[in-house]
C-alpha cells in the first residue's frame, strides 16, 4: 500500500523556488570564494613583487644588507626573503625557519604553499647575472579575514532563507489558487444534475484560462450527450412499452382461452411474431444510430445496392419505382451504411406516399460528390419541420403517422450516417405535391 502524500501544485513551486534560490546563493558563495582567493594570490603577488623590485633597486652594496633586510620585514614580521649573490646568502630574521616550514608543506596550489603553520605565498626570481631573490608572503591575515567574511555572509544567507520560505510558499499558494478553486468547483459538480454547470475561468494565468475553457467545453458536450440519452432511453422505452403490451396481452389471451378457442393461439401467435419482428428492427436500428455497428471502409458500387434496395421494397409496396441510375458509381463507404442510408430514404418515401404513386430514384456523380436523390408524390413536409424529422422518435402529423408502421427514427439513421462521411441532406417540396430528399457525398482524396 502506498501511503505517499500526494504532492501538491504549491509545494512544487516551492521546492522549486527554494531550489533555484538555494542554487544562485550557492553560485554567490561560490564567486565569493573565488573573488577571494583572487584577490588573496593578486596582493600577495604585488607585494613580492614590490620587494623584488625593492631589492634589484636598493640593494646595498656594503656591509648593510642585513640591516636592509631587518628593515623591511619589520613591517611583515611573519615574511621572509632569501637573497643569493654568488655564493654569499643573505637572509631576513626567521628566514630559515619559514622557508623549512615551507619545506614541508602539505600542500601547494601555484604559488601558495599550506603548511601547518599558516599559508605563504612563494615567489622566486633572478635580478641580474648573479642574485637570485625567493619571497615568502605570510597571507594568513587575510585568509582569516576571507574566512570571517564567508561566515558573515552564510550567516546573512541563512536569515534570508527562513524570511523566505514562508514568503516564497505564501506565493506559491497566491499562484496556485486558481487550480484549488477549479479543483474544488469541479467537485462540487455532480452528473446528475439536470442542468448545466460550468467552471469559473480566470483571466489570469492563461495556461489555467485555457484548461478552464477547454473543461466547460467537455462538460457542455458531456451534458448534451446526458440530455441526448435520457431523451433517447424515454423514447426509446415508449416506441417498446405499446409492442411489449400487446405480446403480454396476447400470451395472456391464450392461456386463459387457448384451451377452449384454439383458433385464439394462431391469430396471437401471428401477432407476437409481427411485433417481435418490429422490436428487433428497432433494437438493430438502435445499435446502428448508437454506433455499435461499424465495418472498414471499403470501394463498393452504389449503382448495385440502390438497384437492389428498389428491388426487395417494390415487392412490399404498393408504389411505383423508378430509377435513373449511372450503373459505374463507386464509392469508399461500408455496405451496412449505404444500404441503410438507401433502404430509409426508400421506405420513409414509400410509407407515406399514396398507393400506386410513384417514386424516382436517381443516383448521379461528378468529379467531387455522389448525388442520391429520392422523390416521391406524398403529403409533404412543412418548411419548419424539416430539420425536426431527423429527431429519433419525432412524427410530423401524430394523427396520420399513427396509421403508419415503423419506429420513427429511419431518418435519424440516415442523417447520422450522412454526418459520418461528412456529407449533407437537403429537402424540398416536389411539384405539385410530395418531398424530394438529395444526400451529397464527397468524394474521398
Amino acid at each position: 500500500m502506498n501511503n505517499t502524500r500526494p504532492i501538491t501544485a504549491s509545494r512544487q513551486l516551492t521546492r522549486l523556488f527554494l531550489t533555484l534560490f538555494a542554487t544562485i546563493l550557492v553560485i554567490i558563495n561560490f564567486l565569493f570564494v573565488v573573488t577571494a582567493a583572487d584577490l588573496i594570490y593578486r596582493y600577495a603577488d604585488e607585494q613580492a613583487e614590490e620587494v623584488i623590485e625593492t631589492i634589484e633597486e636598493d640593494w646595498p652594496r656594503n656591509k648593510n644588507q642585513e640591516t636592509f633586510l631587518n628593515a623591511y620585514v619589520a613591517r611583515q614580521d611573519d615574511d621572509a626573503i632569501e637573497i643569493t649573490d654568488g655564493e654569499q646568502k643573505y637572509i631576513s630574521p626567521k628566514a630559515h625557519k619559514i622557508f623549512k616550514r615551507i619545506d614541508q608543506r602539505n600542500l601547494a596550489i601555484k604559488n601558495l604553499q599550506l603548511t601547518r603553520h599558516g599559508v605563504y605565498y612563494l615567489r622566486q626570481q633572478k635580478i641580474d647575472h648573479n642574485r637570485i631573490v625567493k619571497v615568502a608572503i605570510n597571507v594568513d591575515d587575510l585568509i582569516e579575514l576571507t574566512c570571517w567574511l564567508l561566515i558573515v555572509t552564510l550567516l546573512i544567507n541563512l536569515a534570508i532563507s527562513i524570511i523566505a520560505l514562508p514568503i516564497i510558499h505564501r506565493l506559491a499558494r497566491r499562484w496556485t489558487q486558481t487550480l484549488t478553486n477549479l479543483d474544488n468547483e469541479i467537485d462540487a459538480i455532480t452528473p446528475q444534475s439536470n442542468r448545466l454547470k460550468t467552471l469559473t475561468v480566470p483571466q489570469q494565468p492563461l495556461e489555467v484560462r485555457k484548461v478552464a475553457q477547454s473543461f466547460n467545453h467537455l462538460l457542455g458536450r458531456q451534458y448534451r450527450t446526458m440530455q441526448r440519452e435520457k431523451e433517447f432511453i424515454a423514447n426509446a422505452s415508449h416506441e417498446l412499452k405499446t409492442p411489449l403490451a400487446g405480446i403480454l396481452g396476447h400470451v395472456n389471451l391464450i392461456r386463459r382461452h387457448g384451451d377452449k378457442h384454439p383458433e385464439l393461439i394462431a391469430k396471437s401467435l401471428k401477432y407476437i411474431d409481427q411485433e417481435a419482428q418490429q422490436m428487433s428492427q428497432l433494437i438493430n436500428e438502435l445499435l446502428i444510430l448508437e454506433g455499435h455497428q461499424t465495418k472498414k471502409l471499403t470501394e463498393i458500387n452504389l449503382s448495385k445496392i440502390v438497384f437492389a434496395e428498389v428491388e426487395s421494397l417494390q415487392g412490399a409496396y404498393h408504389q411505383k419505382f423508378i430509377t435513373d441510375l449511372n450503373p459505374n458509381i463507386s464509392y469508399r463507404i461500408t455496405k451496412g451504411d449505404f444500404q441503410s442510408l438507401v433502404h430509409n430514404l426508400l421506405e420513409n418515401a414509400a410509407k407515406y406516399s399514396p398507393t400506386n404513386s410513384t417514386i424516382n430514384v436517381q443516383l448521379t456523380a461528378d468529379d467531387s460528390q455522389i448525388v442520391l436523390k429520392v422523390t416521391d408524390q406524398g403529403q409533404g413536409i412543412a418548411k419548419e419541420n424539416r430539420q425536426k424529422v431527423f429527431e429519433r422518435f419525432y412524427r410530423e402529423d401524430e394523427s396520420h403517422s399513427n396509421k403508419v408502421a415503423g419506429s420513427g427514427i429511419g431518418l435519424s439513421i440516415v442523417k447520422m450516417i450522412i454526418e459520418k462521411y461528412h456529407g449533407k441532406i437537403m429537402i424540398r417540396d416536389n411539384e405539385p405535391v410530395g418531398t424530394i430528399f438529395t444526400v451529397y457525398l464527397p468524394k474521398q482524396k
